[in-house]
């Protein structure tokens, strides 16, 4: 019986932490600074959010807020990695690191658009040549007489 009980608290806390979790990235719909990235900076964005730490003590920043420090500041996304790391929020080692432990654990949006250049289609067989009609020889030249 209180083996029951132990499991359906386990069970209870990984749903609850889950929850917060499905907000916090349910953060990602509305017309926010977020919503108006780019696909590419909006990836960068998740990878920043889920590299945050709590054990720091600072709160932690919504997507909306690292997607206006891009913009605000009109800086790229390597500055508002040092921002953050300077704010203990993360602590990858750099903004590639962050990305890539994103990636690994997303693959399904890490995935890259396809941009390769479609199929050639085949070319059309060229019509057969007709055959040149036959020269028509010309005469010979007649001789000049006195040469």
């Amino acid at each position: 019986m209180r083996h029951a009980i132990h499991v359906s608290r386990v069970v209870l806390a990984v749903a609850v932490a889950l929850g917060i979790a499905v907000s916090a990235w349910a953060q990602t719909t509305g017309t926010g600074a977020f919503a108006s990235l780019s696909p590419g900076d909006q990836k960068i964005a998740r990878a920043l959010f889920e590299a945050q730490t709590t054990s720091g003590g600072a709160t932690p920043l919504t997507l909306d807020q690292i997607a206006e420090k891009k913009k605000a500041g009109h800086t790229g996304w390597g500055e508002v990695f040092k921002q953050m790391k300077a704010q203990g929020l993360v602590t990858d080692k750099n903004l590639g690191q962050a990305v890539s432990s994103f990636e690994r654990h997303h693959p399904e949006l890490a995935a890259k658009p396809d941009v390769s250049k479609p199929e050639k289609l085949e070319k059309p067989d060229k019509p057969e040549k007709l055959d040149k009609p036959e020269k028509i020889d010309k005469p010979a030249r007649p001789e000049r007489p006195g040469r």
